[in-house]
């Protein structure tokens, strides 16, 4: 059985000098509102897809437009995930937010109207996204990294 080094040796190994915190459902959620753009991670066909969508954060749901005959449209969406983060190589600090949970297409005539008339930036993806989803997390966490003090 080995000893385990003390902890003076833990300074010269590689990430030892990083640091890494938890961070609670409410600052997942304040940090999801600084991005526009994350990764939509779903099956289809029986494989895993990780898609960039431009999206923005109503009231705890996350939102976002897709094309009716897209693959994100015609995918299993029960369990989906989505990640959106922040990172900065400068200063080898960031952050990370995942959230996992169904998406759902929006029919409800009202929240289409607030949805569409909220100003958000525009899908990158060419083609007509006109169909919004709406994702509910039933589970939302995240980790910030930075250097150690």
């Amino acid at each position: 059985m080995s000893t385990p080094p003390r902890q003076d040796s833990y300074w010269d190994m590689p990430g030892a000098l990083h640091a890494s915190e938890a961070l609670t459902p409410s600052q997942c959620w304040a940090l999801a509102t600084t991005q526009s753009l994350g990764r939509l991670g779903f099956f289809h066909e029986g494989f895993l897809n990780i898609f960039p969508v431009n999206y923005f954060v109503l009231d705890q749901h996350l939102y976002f437009r897709t094309r009716a005959d897209g693959t994100i449209a015609s995918s299993y969406l029960e369990h989906a995930g989505f990640q959106v983060d922040l990172t900065d190589r400068t200063t080898q600090s960031g952050w990370t937010v995942l959230a996992n949970g169904p998406a759902i297409r929006v029919e409800d005539p009202a929240l289409l109207t607030t949805l569409w008339g909220k100003v958000s930036e525009e899908p990158w993806a060419p083609g007509l996204r006109d169909l919004f989803y709406e994702m509910t997390p039933t589970r939302m966490r995240g980790r910030r990294l930075s250097t150690a003090r």
